[in-house]
């Protein structure tokens, strides 16, 4: 086995006994590095300039000693061990050096004691590094842990969400200020008290399902809503989301979550309903005077409108369209005509066969229709639905000869109920021609000049479904 490398700091006035023990040691099994020192100042500048791994110190010397050479050592702050080789020392004067700080004395004359005192020390040093590592590093994590609960809490204190602990039973275990200031409860009334006491029945139930979910699931819940009592007996408006707490060994505890006052954007969303409810009923109002005009110019097609607009209606619910664009394509059929207000009215009610001339007149309803209706804001395209209900497919259409998905589907479907309901009904020009030729109108073109969807759809309702106009 190789030699083990020491370094030694040997404090010592005679060479020869230095040399003694040099080869002591080599003899032990070390292979030792070392310097000689015998003054104060000789083993200061020793001790800054070199590491040493022990030190050896002669007890009395001309101009130095032991009790020196200890007291040097803990002046520098230099912890390394120091043993006592001496040729001559009492037992109380050996006793008095461990008792300033040396780990053990040999005598000159029992050398064959100091490689074991020598292997025992540095036992005792490594250990000793080992506990001041460990220490340190359990003082790094506590440290650590320490910041990380400073930062947390700071985090706790000032976020304007509320953080909440509960147990099983609802009560609070812990919580932040910002919820005692949505409750209106001091810490120490809150400290304690259950769900029931700011809630209602109602909420109390919803509360208790909810958490429930949580337990038996083991998955968060996000943005579930309740009402709180406040303390002075006003309501809020809670959103909160919730999550199961666990201990170390991963066994549920109680929830912990964060709870968030909305009440001002439940009342702005009221509101904004009541905005919009408003607005709704103001729109229609203008639709129905549409509609009156446009019926008051052409009586003859008193009603195609509207029956137009239901039948689109039926075929865009069969065909499961979103409901908001079926609100869009009733009211737009309900206007589709808008534009005969501009074509004279002797025209819309010629009962004979109109001239190329007045037909022309009677196809530029389509963008006179969508010229008035542009501006209008809707959250539904009424103006282009209005202006391409007379296009077709193949693009023999008008106003703009628009093909296949080019055309919106809200105007095809516009497209398929106005000719059916108009070839079931009388004009001015001709008897009606009744719902079994509009029906073979509608097949014999599907996929030509009409959506093939939109036109399966419409024979659906008639044949299928017993739909009827009205």
């Amino acid at each position: 086995m190789k030699d083990q490398s020491l370094r030694i700091l040997i404090v010592e006035d005679s060479e020869d006994d230095t040399l003694l023990i040099i080869r002591n040691l080599k003899k032990g099994g070390y292979s030792p590095v070392y310097e000689r020192v015998e003054t104060t100042a000789a083993m200061k500048k020793a001790l800054q300039e070199k590491q040493w791994d022990i030190i050896l110190c002669d007890y009395k010397m001309p101009e130095f000693d032991a009790p020196s050479a200890i007291a040097l050592l803990k002046e520098a702050n230099i912890d390394i061990p120091l043993i006592i080789v001496s040729g001559t020392m009492g037992e109380e004067t050996a006793v008095e050096c461990m008792r300033l700080g040396a780990q053990d004395y040999i005598m000159k004359g029992n050398l064959f004691r100091l490689c074991p005192a020598i292997a025992r020390e540095l036992k005792d040093v490594e250990v000793k590094n080992r506990q001041k590592q460990t220490e340190s590093q359990r003082e790094a994590v506590l440290e650590a842990l320490r910041q990380s609960e400073e930062k947390y809490r700071s985090i706790l204190e000032t976020i304007q969400e509320g953080y909440f602990e509960v147990d099983f039973a609802g009560n609070f275990t812990f919580f932040n200020d910002s919820l005692c200031r949505n409750l209106g409860y001091s810490k120490e009334e809150l400290m304690g008290m259950n769900n029931r006491q700011y809630t209602d029945k109602e909420y109390s139930k919803k509360l208790f399902q909810a958490f429930n979910k949580v337990y038996n699931t083991g998955e968060p819940t996000e943005g579930f809503d309740w009402q709180i009592i406040r303390k002075d007996g006003t309501k809020r408006s809670i959103e909160a989301s919730v999550s199961l707490q666990k201990d170390s060994s991963g066994k549920p505890t109680g929830f912990r979550g964060i709870a968030r006052d909305v009440t001002e954007r439940k009342q702005a969303e009221e509101k904004l309903l009541l905005t919009l409810e408003s607005l709704r009923k103001a729109f229609g109002t203008i639709i129905k005077v549409m509609v009156s005009a446009v019926e008051m110019r052409d009586p003859y097609t008193s009603g195609h409108q509207i029956r137009s607009a239901d039948l689109a209606r039926a075929i865009a619910t069969e065909m499961g369209l979103p409901q908001d664009k079926i609100n869009g394509i009733r009211l737009a059929g309900s206007i589709h005509d808008i534009g005969k207000l501009s074509i004279p009215a002797e025209i819309l009610s010629k009962p004979s066969k109109l001239t190329n001339i007045e037909f022309s007149l009677i196809k530029e309803h389509s963008r006179v229709g969508y010229e008035m209706l542009k501006d209008v804001e809707s959250p539904w395209p009424l103006a282009q639905i209005v202006y391409q209900h007379h296009e077709r497919i193949d693009g023999s259409g008008y106003p703009k000869n628009l093909k296949g998905d080019e055309i919106i589907i809200e105007a095809s479907i516009m497209a398929v109920a106005d000719v059916v309901e108009a070839m079931a009904s009388h004009r001015p020009y001709r008897p009606a021609l009744g719902i079994k030729a509009a029906l073979e109108e509608i097949k014999k073109n599907k996929g030509i000049l009409y959506d093939e969807a939109v036109a399966d759809t419409c024979l659906r309702l008639f044949l299928e479904k017993n739909y009827q106009i009205p």
